[in-house]
């Protein structure tokens, strides 16, 4: 570890005595955040070896006395380690100075109590430590449920919003209905979705008497058909059906064949696509009847015909489920067979195929279907165009990409900031850091469209380059520009920041962009503050 003055460096020396240091550090002017750190740091190691020196008691606490001029990154670091020493009365005490000039957002504020000072006990606990620290609150009341909507909306971090609830059911505490329903929407969305909690969060949110909206149903439902587990989605399904919650549309049909691909039930998903396409007549009529559901079969086998389903949108959710799977030659011979009754599919057709090729490594088929298909009548060329450039970037074919994307420009089709943005990307991956430069001045002056304007993951992409090349200021500088225009820039990119300067010795500036942090409520909460500060201390 770097043995830098940083607010949570705990490996600074100081040749003064603690006591004489703390003193010092409250008394200098002007007063510096990174002075009383470093005061801190050394009065932290003598009484972790002399925990009750009364002597070394008494420069703690004239160093508190100073606590309303700490700034936010400095005043956690002593909260931690007044938590870690269980001097609890001294850490309510900078809490509620914290509350008291507003320096943290308040779900933050409740992430110290809950994460930092009672990171075990009980909710209750939790509740009344929440209660003496913030004893006239200049804001609504806040508790775990408004925190557990907090998580669930702003981290990424599944584990962190999973342990927030174990510790709550544990209790037995409980949750509002608003809660649980944000709870399972962040458990079924992300990278990785676990709607399996996301249903054992249900059962809990029923057996307390409450009753989940459609919407929560609905993402359920989804998440399951998304990792291949149609035995559970049309579970959830049928509760829909028996509740008349939803009338299936064309989005929970595509769901289920996306399900019934992503497991490999072909048959299965060939035999729902023919329900659709030719609205058995078998199929109930009347679908503002609640259909008499027999066990043992697919809930969806038993609805009513899907009148909101025509059979082009049948055709689309189902290749498009194969593309999506992998099934690469099952949807080569659908397409055939569509083409053949003289029907053009959409253009979302073609440019999911398109992808599929290039998923499975069928580079040339996909160059080859595409100059076979761009000027067919009835075909817009350039929306296919846009899937082939993406392809072509993911290979390494990027000048390719970059020829054709001009190309379709300047025939007056302007893609999104996504398409340049993976362009852009493809230039940083291959160490092209001038033309990466280039392309984004011509994105930033409109050059390629106004559809074309920078945003967030354009920004994002230049400053990590810019970090990995070693150019910190102009990094600083884009993520400012950033800020100028209003573009929010996520915990992710703040924290590479943060975690550069430090790396670099620039202490104050690396201090100074981790208070905007937590002031501004990037840092979801203190767990993400110290997974930041502990990945530090360890470079």
């Amino acid at each position: 570890m770097k043995p830098f003055p940083f607010p949570f460096s705990l490996s600074h020396s100081l040749a003064t005595a603690a006591a004489a240091a703390a003193e010092a550090a409250a008394a200098a002017p002007p007063f510096s955040n990174l002075g009383c750190a470093g005061a801190f740091s050394v009065l932290s190691r003598r009484l972790a070896r002399s925990p009750r020196n009364t002597d070394l008691l008494r420069a703690l606490d004239t160093m508190l006395a100073a606590s309303h001029l700490l700034d936010p990154a400095t005043s956690l670091l002593v909260l931690r380690r007044l938590a870690q020493w269980r001097k609890l009365v001294r850490a309510k005490t900078l809490l509620s100075a914290l509350s008291a000039r507003s320096a943290v957002p308040v779900p933050f504020l409740y992430s110290l109590v809950l994460q930092c000072l009672v990171p075990l006990g009980p909710i209750r606990d939790v509740e009344l430590v929440w209660s003496e620290v913030v004893k006239d609150p200049p804001h609504k009341p806040f508790n775990a449920s408004d925190f557990v909507v907090h998580l669930a909306r702003r981290s990424a971090n599944a584990a962190e919003i999973e342990g927030v609830f174990r510790r709550v059911s544990s209790t037995r505490s409980g949750l509002t209905p608003r809660a649980y329903s944000a709870l399972i929407g962040a458990l079924c969305r992300g990278e990785n979705p676990n709607p399996v909690l996301g249903r054992h969060v249900l059962r809990e949110m029923e057996e307390k008497g409450f009753e989940a909206d459609e919407l929560t149903y609905i993402a359920l439902f989804r998440s399951f058909c998304r990792i291949g587990n149609p035995l559970e989605a049309d579970s959830i399904l049928r509760i829909l059906v028996e509740r008349k919650k939803h009338k299936t549309d064309v989005l929970i049909y595509g769901d289920f064949l996306y399900g019934l691909c992503k497991s490999g039930k072909l048959r299965e998903a060939h035999k729902l696509f023919d329900k659709m396409s030719k609205k058995d007549r078998s199929f109930t009529a009347n679908t503002e009847v609640v259909p008499v559901l027999k066990p043992g079969r697919r809930v969806i086998f038993q609805l009513g015909s899907p009148h909101l389903v025509s059979e082009k949108m049948a055709f689309e959710a189902y290749f498009r489920a194969l593309c999506g799977t992998g099934r690469v030659e099952e949807a080569e011979r659908l397409l055939k067979d569509r083409v053949m009754k003289n029907s053009v599919p959409d253009v979302c057709v073609y440019a999911s195929f398109v992808e599929a090729l290039f998923d499975a490594g069928r580079v040339e088929d996909a160059m080859k279907f595409f100059e076979a298909h761009k000027n067919k009548c009835g075909i817009d060329g350039k929306g296919i165009a846009v899937a082939l450039i993406m392809g072509l970037c993911n290979v390494g074919r990027v000048d390719e990409g970059l020829q054709l994307l001009y190309e379709i420009v300047d025939g007056q089709f302007f893609p999104t900031a996504r398409v340049w943005s993976r362009i852009l990307e493809r230039f940083w991956e291959e160490g092209r850091v001038h033309d990466a430069q280039n392309l984004f001045d011509e994105l930033r002056c409109g050059k390629c469209g106004d559809f074309a304007r920078p945003d967030s993951s354009t920004y994002e992409l230049m400053i990590f380059g810019l970090l990995n090349k070693g150019d910190t200021t102009a990094a600083i500088a884009l993520l400012d520009e950033m800020t100028k225009k209003k573009i929010r820039a996520d915990a992710r990119l703040y924290s590479a920041i943060v975690r550069r300067l430090y790396e670099d010795g620039a202490i104050e500036e690396s201090n100074k962009y981790l208070n905007r942090m937590i002031e501004n409520g990037i840092l979801a909460s203190y767990s993400a503050w110290e997974g930041l500060v502990d990945s530090m201390m360890r470079s």
